[in-house]
């Protein structure tokens, strides 16, 4: 991780910024090192960070897709890039793919496969474990959906599931980066994780407010043609007018309260209109993933 794989990132992400406009100054603040370190990474050719990461196993476009996901984010948290990366270098171990390139570094690794399944798993209890296990099943069937990528909203989807007695973020788990569209394929960055996604934790916990049995959340795209097939399918939902003024994740929160209240908790899913710099969104609800996952694959097939 210190030696290879985060320099790799650290160096494609520093170019990826310089060519948004970033000087070499706030590039080193983002990254959190000094200037005469950017200047150093920026002397050398972006391909070599690229072909670092393709030694150990990685492709181009995942690595041009992490990068473009932690650029996103790096500049408004730095603690949720940091999550997404770990999250990411997380699930590449879990699923082997620096098996090849470690045993070659170390041979004596060769009958090695501690990496494999979830590290977070070992150290959760039996509920938290199904959780994840469950919203992982549910990802890949998303992933896999041919009609799925019609409704990913620009900002990216993400998938939250809860423990059955939720409370509070930590008991909410979900992507830790972003379920996004590339190359006109679906892709999740980052692993499922408790705390994985901050927004729709607290969306989700904001709705169990008004109906414990809510446990599954997702946000999909808003267009008129979700609103007709949200109505086709007989979908309990409420609209938020869009507003002509910025807004935040807290006033989106309220509105979310605010409609759950009015349908007295029977809600199934928030058409949001969004405002000034925060794109429209439509919220999905349901008791369980597989319900969940379901009305997602039945919308993507009449949007």
């Amino acid at each position: 991780m210190t030696r290879k794989f985060l320099p790799a990132v650290r160096g494609l992400v520093a170019h990826r910024l310089k060519r948004d406009g970033f000087g070499q100054t706030m590039v080193a603040k983002v990254l959190g090192v000094t200037q005469s370190a950017v200047s150093q990474i920026l002397s050398k050719d972006e391909k070599i960070f690229y072909q670092s990461l393709e030694q150990m196993g990685l492709t181009r476009k995942e690595a041009s897709l992490l990068v473009e996901t932690l650029c996103n984010e790096v500049v408004k948290n730095a603690a949720a890039a940091t999550a997404i990366l770990y999250s990411y270098w997380r699930g590449l171990l879990s699923e082997g793919r620096f098996c090849e390139y470690h045993r070659k570094l170390y041979p004596q690794l060769a009958a090695c496969d501690i990496c494999i399944g979830a590290v977070q798993l070992g150290i959760l209890d039996e509920e938290r474990t199904r959780v994840l296990k469950k919203l992982e099943n549910s990802l890949k069937r998303l992933e896999t959906s041919p009609g799925f990528k019609r409704l990913i909203p620009q900002v990216g989807a993400n998938l939250v599931y809860c423990v059955a007695d939720a409370s509070n973020e930590s008991d909410v788990a979900g992507v830790a980066g972003r379920i996004v569209l590339a190359d006109d394929e679906v892709k999740a960055v980052g692993r499922p994780m408790f705390g994985g996604s901050r927004h729709l934790a607290n969306i989700l916990l904001t709705a169990r407010n008004f109906n414990k049995r809510i446990r599954a959340a997702i946000n999909l795209k808003h267009s008129p043609e979700m609103i007709r097939a949200l109505e086709k399918l007989g979908v309990k939902f409420a609209v938020v007018e869009a507003r002509a003024e910025p807004i935040s994740d807290e006033v989106v929160i309220e509105d979310v309260a605010n409609a759950f209240r009015e349908k007295g908790g029977r809600l199934e899913a928030l058409v949001h209109g969004g405002g000034i710099g925060y794109e429209p969104i439509t919220y999905l609800f349901a008791e369980n993933l597989d319900e969940l996952v379901e009305r997602v694959i039945l919308l993507s097939s009449r949007v």
